[in-house]
């Protein structure tokens, strides 16, 4: 290899690692407004949230088992 060909790996070197620092800190700049417009989000749907409600929903009219397994026998232990 030619010392011009390795000029140029390292030059397209260096733009990956440039272009790499630069997402990370558009990234970084970025975050806190993601988070921040989540957790608005979040809050806003905890505030709507009304615990009656959901519970009368999961709340069933409880039915009759019937338990034909026999009778219960008491086992005693024998010393």
């Amino acid at each position: 290899m030619s010392i011009v060909s390795k000029y140029f790996e390292l030059i397209g070197l260096f733009k990956f690692f440039l272009i790499l620092i630069g997402i990370i800190y558009l990234f970084r700049w970025i975050s806190p407004f993601i988070i921040k417009y989540l957790l608005s989000r979040l809050a806003k749907k905890m505030g709507d949230f009304d615990a009656n409600k959901s519970f009368n929903k999961k709340t069933k009219p409880s039915k009759k088992k019937e338990n034909n397994f026999g009778e219960y026998i008491d086992y005693e232990e024998i010393d």
